[in-house]
């Protein structure tokens, strides 16, 4: 049983923290950079980074310093990072068929 609720704790956050309504925009050639974007129906997206204590998110740049906003990284690491992902709809994904079979 203990398992089963780890499982359905792992995803209940997932889902709370997935954001929806906006897109990771943009790439190398756009103006500014990429960015993070309102687009109605995107998402969702999860940060790759937040913190452990307040969930807000966390930009790290190549100078050491931490930032709460990506725009404020410079144009090379915030090209250059996945800082953004879809990635975790796929356990989200997985859950829903584990959870039929458990």
């Amino acid at each position: 049983m203990t398992k089963h609720f780890s499982v359905q704790a792992g995803i209940a956050w997932l889902r709370s923290a997935a954001i929806n309504g906006e897109a990771w925009a943009g790439d190398h050639s756009t103006p500014g950079g990429r960015h993070l974007e309102a687009k109605t129906g995107a998402g969702p997206l999860w940060l790759r980074h937040d913190s452990i204590t307040t969930g807000e998110p966390i930009f790290g740049d190549r100078d050491k310093t931490i930032h709460d906003t990506v725009s404020n990284l410079s144009l090379e690491r915030r090209n250059g990072y996945a800082w953004y992902s879809a990635g975790p709809q796929r356990a989200v994904d997985a859950y829903v068929v584990w959870s039929t079979q458990h």
